[in-house]
């Protein structure tokens, strides 16, 4: 019988250090693949903000209008592509708004001259960029120095303090000891305070358009509305005022705090009291329901609270979370610049997220009268498409405006595009790739 059980215990005792070695060894490949990708999407950034610095000084001594074109092309295709590395990075944690901004920037002002521009404008060029090359000098001076320096001698992540978190909870960890390289960008960032209009919002401003406005609200009107939009979520929790945001946007931050769970959070503006976001950060760790499902809870949420006029345009899932975003319609028409997003659980359906600023911001009446009808828009779409289907539908141009088109939904072999056709002048305002 002992030697059964002498057996028995080291029958375990062996599959648990095989367990072990298999989960140390999943854990150290993993771990080593992460940092591949944050090395490989640092290293890219470098290089193209390095290789924009360079068509930004070519820029502005050249004279022909082919060369400026030229040099603005390549300075489209670095912003794109240096926009792409930053989202690659862990800097979720962080306020890198005016590197952003210095990008959107640029990649605005490029557009317009590239689309619009003529002889007169091209000769205001160098006179355009000169104060977007000084700061682009400073950031990629910065990027080559001090952040190369520290490459060869650190990693993008604290891995005992990233296992000890896991990634869900890394923000519970400060960004600085998360992300030992981050605190490099913090000094780069707040390094762009010296110039002048570091703080400009470029494409950010025109994208979050107007600002929520209405009479102030007290802390305690905050607090109620707060508790109206939350209903069923706030139940078994207290409500308080934890911040107040000043400034162009100001707004209350709330709290809803229940016991051993983690406390929801959502922002009102302080004029007009509107719900701006709202986040729920319990972590979901299996997927037990159907999208169908958890598009029913989304879909009830919204009409206990007024959002009737909506239509879902994409989903996404990420972490066991379901991202479903919806834009207003109105009189059968799609408002994409109104939009707002809504976060679900999906092992119980529960409402994790909601994000309303743009939808706030674009609220307005309109007038939506096209030029002429579908059946001519066709004729500005490519014959060798398929049309599956069409409606109307209002879009933001390049230059951030509003524009009414027709929306085209087309098949091109084995792929599918949305087709936006302006439906005042019949040209092509914009293509997107869909799924097939």
């Amino acid at each position: 019988m002992k030697i059964v059980r002498v057996i028995g215990v080291s029958l375990v005792i062996l599959g648990l250090a095989v367990f072990g070695g298999s989960q140390f060894f999943t854990r150290k490949a993993y771990q080593q693949q992460l940092e591949a990708g944050y090395q490989r999407a640092f290293r890219e950034l470098t290089v193209h903000i390095n290789g924009l610095e360079a068509e930004l000084a070519k820029l502005q001594v050249a004279n022909s209008r082919e060369r400026k074109l030229d040099c603005l092309g390549n300075v489209l295709r670095l912003i794109y592509a240096a926009q792409a590395n930053l989202g690659q990075l862990p800097v979720s944690g962080l306020n890198l708004s005016r590197i952003e901004n210095l990008l959107a920037k640029i990649q605005t002002r490029s557009v317009q001259v590239v689309r619009n521009g003529n002889g007169n404008q091209l000769k205001e060029v160098q006179n355009q960029f000169t104060g977007l090359y000084q700061q682009v000098k400073f950031l990629n001076g910065e990027l080559q120095t001090e952040l190369n320096a520290k490459e060869s001698s650190t990693s993008w992540v604290n891995w005992k303090q990233y296992f000890q978190t896991s990634i869900i909870r890394s923000s519970n960890v400060e960004p600085g000891a998360r992300y030992p390289l981050m605190q490099s960008l913090v000094m780069i960032e707040n390094g762009m305070d010296r110039f002048a209009d570091s703080d400009f919002t470029g494409e950010l401003e025109p994208l979050q358009g107007p600002i929520p406005s209405g009479p102030p609200i007290t802390q305690e009107e905050a607090v109620e509305i707060a508790r109206v939009f939350l209903q069923e979520l706030a139940a078994g929790r207290s409500l308080r005022v934890s911040n107040k945001t000043e400034g162009e946007l100001a707004g209350y931050t709330v709290e809803a705090i229940g016991l051993k769970q983690d406390p929801i959070i959502i922002e009102i503006s302080a004029n007009g009291g509107r719900v701006l976001w709202m986040t729920n950060p319990r972590i979901v760790t299996a997927s037990k329901l159907s999208v169908e499902q958890l598009l029913g809870s989304a879909n009830e949420f919204l009409m206990k609270r007024g959002f009737l006029q909506a239509e879902l345009t994409d989903v996404d899932r990420m972490q066991n979370r379901l991202m479903l975003s919806f834009v207003v319609v109105q009189d059968n028409v799609l408002i994409y610049p109104q939009q707002f997003k809504v976060q679900v659980a999906c092992d119980n359906g529960e409402i994790l997220g909601f994000h309303g600023l743009a939808y706030h911001s674009f609220q307005r009446e309109r007038e939506l009268a096209p030029a002429f009808t579908a059946e001519q828009a066709k004729e500005y779409v490519s014959n060798i498409v398929t049309i599956v289907d069409q409606r109307l539908a209002l879009i933001l141009d390049e230059s951030f405006q509003e524009v009414l088109t027709y929306q085209f939904r087309v098949n091109h072999g084995e792929e599918q595009f949305l087709v936006y056709i302006n439906a005042d002048q019949g040209n092509e305002e914009k293509i997107i790739r869909v799924g097939s």
